[in-house]
């Protein structure tokens, strides 16, 4: 069974993967104000909204997480879990992976940058800091969880 959750978090892994590089294209297009195909003559000068600061903690932490949820999976299969506990680590991982999303995503458009439920030194309270503060003080919990699962978890007997 940890096969199983293991395989479908490698699919939340990758893509996790996926939109930290789609993100890397919407920092490179804040960083020089608009979208650009170079090599190609065609550019659009647009605003992106955000902030390139926020497109590339975006970025790179979508990048760190699809890294992580993907170590995740592959360590599910040399562990022994019960099918319960296997379904624990991988629904943990996901809600860790999407909801530090919502936080980078959310974050960026957030005065208080999302860091509390109500306004602080950075900014005032918002729906988008809301919106990037729940979801990752869920994520940081479970993947507390999660850890401390993959920690006390006995290795699968070697095979001969």
């Amino acid at each position: 069974m940890n096969y199983s959750y293991g395989s479908k978090l490698l699919r939340h892994g990758f893509m996790a993967l996926l939109v930290g590089l789609v993100g890397g294209f919407l920092f490179t297009f804040s960083l020089i104000g608009g979208v650009s195909f170079s090599p190609l003559p065609v550019a659009i000068e647009m605003d992106i909204p955000g902030t390139t600061k926020g497109w590339r903690v975006l970025h790179v932490g979508m990048l760190m997480n699809g890294l992580m949820a993907i170590a995740v999976a592959l360590a599910m299969h040399d562990v022994s879990l019960s099918p319960r506990v296997a379904r624990r680590v991988y629904v943990g991982t996901a809600i860790a992976v999407w909801g530090n999303f919502s936080f980078y995503f959310f974050g960026m458009f957030a005065p208080n940058r999302g860091l509390t439920a109500g306004g602080n030194q950075l900014g005032e309270a918002s729906v988008a800091g809301v919106l990037a503060f729940f979801p990752a003080i869920l994520s940081a919990a479970t993947l507390i969880y999660v850890c401390w699962i993959m920690f006390r978890a006995d290795p699968l007997p070697e095979k001969s």
